[in-house]
């Protein structure tokens, strides 16, 4: 069979800079077989953990397709094919399937709370950084600091690059009048803003005032040089900062919420279903669909010795998109174990699963009265 010979590699460093992990992604040309189970398959790829000087290396496979990418400025929708509001496991398909444009990549994320903070997808080849919310695993914003090296097309047309250099004249000729910008004193710089994209231009603070509320914008400063872009950003309409991804559509299954009870039932919101542990496969296919892929559980050798039980192995239903494993029973073919992923980036499974908006919902008693304790997952 042809296969992709594209590997993509994390490296976790044992000492990242303070309060942040860095990954990085490398070319490497080897295949092996599945991380659990010895199983080839769910949805195509091949993970392998190994530790080698006390460093802890995470290798993905994935048989895709290649589709080139075509560095295209998409305001407020992306650049090429990554969108905005576009998941993790989205973007590293991109990546993986354009070694020769991106290169590496670093992986970036708050090593204690890989929530307090973004997770950071750095592309220093190109300038480029894939910035996504760390409760969603979304895309929020896309960010060029390199926009006098990369060439980015609008409309077909080179609107940055070598041979295309973001002058204030020439961003503003391509892409039309808009609404004056702000000055951001502290950076001092000058947002360009239009919907869905910004730019920004280093303004010296003695110009400051040529960029002040209420006049006209200055396509040339007073000592005769043109302003330059230095940062390119891409982001939803309406939200220059890049404060969130967009919503999600109302027919999307992601970050679907999931309440677990202590008793086991697992109550799926947007469906309006539930499962618990004497669900049969024949209720999950009717209520989550088709399993993105199963597979055995390794078989314990000393299974032979069981006085009952048919010696058979028991089996998963892996649902990557729900970021949800099921183990059912051999013999009786009901539901045994539930196995919720929080896609973690310091997990040797970062990116195997999405994640698994779930709640857990735990029985307490305090002072003799009953309760029930909340805990959001991820």
């Amino acid at each position: 069979r042809n296969r992709n010979p594209f590997v993509l590699s994390l490296l976790f460093l044992n000492n990242p800079p303070p309060q942040t992990h860095t990954a990085s992604f490398d070319s490497i040309v080897r295949r092996k077989e599945a991380l659990r189970g010895g199983i080839e398959g769910i949805a195509g790829l091949w993970f392998e953990s190994a530790r080698f000087s006390g460093k802890s290396l995470l290798r993905v496979r994935k048989m895709v397709e290649r589709q080139p990418f075509r560095p295209e400025l998409l305001p407020g929708v992306g650049v090429g094919s990554i969108a905005i509001g576009a998941t993790v496991r989205d973007v590293v398909t991109v990546l993986q399937q354009n070694p020769d444009v991106f290169g590496s990549v670093e992986v970036k994320f708050h090593g204690e709370n890989t929530k307090a903070v973004d997770i950071v997808l750095e592309i220093p080849s190109i300038g480029m950084n894939i910035i996504l919310d760390s409760v969603q695993q979304r895309v929020r914003l896309i960010e060029f600091w390199k926009p006098r090296e990369f060439a980015l097309l609008y409309c077909g047309v080179p609107c940055c690059g070598p041979k295309a250099i973001p002058t204030f004249p020439s961003v503003y000729h391509q892409l039309g009048p808009t609404m004056p910008g702000e000055y951001k004193e502290e950076a001092e710089v000058y947002w360009l803003v239009y919907p869905g994209v910004t730019f920004v231009f280093p303004i010296p603070p003695k110009f400051k005032e040529c960029f002040s509320t209420g006049r006209d914008l200055a396509f040339v400063l007073p000592d005769g040089s043109t302003p330059v872009a230095t940062r390119i950003k891409v982001h939803a309409m309406g939200d220059p900062l890049g404060a969130s991804p967009p919503p999600l559509p109302p027919s999307s299954s992601y970050m679907e919420r999931v309440v677990v009870r202590g008793d086991g039932r697992m109550q799926f919101c947007r469906r309006g279903c539930t499962l618990d542990f004497d669900s049969t496969p024949q209720d999950v296919v009717g209520y989550l669909g088709k399993p993105s892929g199963t597979m055995q559980k390794r078989i314990d050798k000393l299974r032979i010795h069981a006085v009952q039980g048919t010696g058979c192995a028991h089996y998963f239903f892996n649902y990557t998109e729900l970021g949800l494993d099921l183990l059912f029973d051999a013999n009786t073919h009901s539901i045994r174990k539930i196995v919720l992923h929080t896609n973690c980036p310091a997990h040797v499974d970062f990116n195997d699963y999405c994640k698994c908006n779930f709640e857990l919902r735990v029985p307490v008693q305090k002072n003799g009265a009953a309760g029930v304790k909340k805990r959001k997952g991820g």
